[in-house]
């Protein structure tokens, strides 16, 4: 049967290619991975502990995190328990965080890789769950690590119809209070298809995440394409170490913002002049590869 949405992709390779890399997470100078039946595995078990704990299909989570492995396998807990995901900007005020719970009416939030989750917690009302990820170093009312390893699988997961709701994206809240955008699943799995095709983008990539996943931007570009794609994901551990972790993924694609592209460009003009380089470029060999390459990609 042909997958028609995220979670049967996610399912399809689950099934289909359970020992390969899913996803990576830089940690202490190396990495850690999850294959893509060890992620099903922990996301069954999250989404089966959300349901233990009363919460039903159409119940809004939210994720209060970094780009991070766990980041990826929330959503899809998300998605296999039937709920509606808020993803919230990782670096917003405690006041701003409250302002979004409550107008989602979240019941629940998943708390991942953050900078500074002290100075956020008070935004969290005292009627809505959390549940951290002790590997990042943050507590709270649940433990991540303690509910999968107390709970067993899920083995059916939510059937999901293309009109229904399935996550609410807030704007960042620089022009005012933020305001939720909601999107079917049907709508994600028509835009993946058009972008796919389009772009004639490749399968089982290996990719990096690192813009924020609660923009819609890296959520489809990265997140639901690689999904659908039986991609390799890798996450940076730190702003300081994003060049190195860059390096070392290699990765086939990424997404960035007109910034990153100049400071590429910085780098490279300390080392080649731009008089330098555009003397190069007229040279008709070299400008050739340099064409070829742009009509690669």
């Amino acid at each position: 049967m042909q997958p028609d949405n995220l979670l049967d992709y996610f399912i399809q390779w689950e099934q289909e290619t359970p020992d390969q890399v899913f996803l990576r997470q830089a940690m202490g100078g190396s990495w850690k991975t999850w294959t893509w039946a060890e992620a099903g595995e922990e996301s069954r078990s999250l989404a089966q502990a959300m349901i233990d704990r009363g919460l039903k299909p159409g119940d809004k989570i939210a994720i209060l995190s970094k780009n991070c492995a766990h980041w990826f396998m929330a959503d899809m807990a998300i998605m296999m328990g039937g709920f509606v995901s808020v993803p919230i900007y990782p670096t917003l005020s405690a006041e701003h965080i409250n302002e979004i719970l409550l107008h989602s009416e979240a019941k629940l939030v998943v708390v991942g890789k953050l900078d500074n989750f002290a100075a956020q917690v008070s935004g969290i009302p005292e009627n809505c769950m959390t549940v951290c990820a002790g590997i990042y170093g943050e507590s709270g009312q649940y433990s991540w690590e303690e509910m999968v390893a107390s709970t067993d699988a899920l083995e059916e997961t939510f059937d999901w119809r293309q009109d229904q709701l399935c996550t609410i994206i807030y704007t960042s809240g620089t022009t005012g209070r933020s305001k939720g955008v909601m999107h079917s699943i049907g709508a994600f799995e028509e835009t993946l298809r058009m972008l796919i095709k389009e772009l004639q983008l490749p399968m089982h990539p290996s990719l990096f995440s690192y813009l924020p996943l609660s923009h819609i931007a890296e959520r489809l570009a990265i997140e639901n394409y690689g999904i659908r794609v039986g991609a390799t994901f890798s996450f940076a551990e730190s702003l300081e170490k994003f060049n190195a972790n860059l390096v070392e993924t290699q990765p086939d694609l990424f997404v960035a913002v007109p910034r990153i592209w100049a400071k590429y460009r910085e780098g490279v003009l300390k080392k080649m002049p731009q008089g330098r380089l555009d003397l190069l470029l007229k040279i008709p060999f070299i400008s050739g590869i340099v064409k070829k390459v742009f009509e690669k990609n």
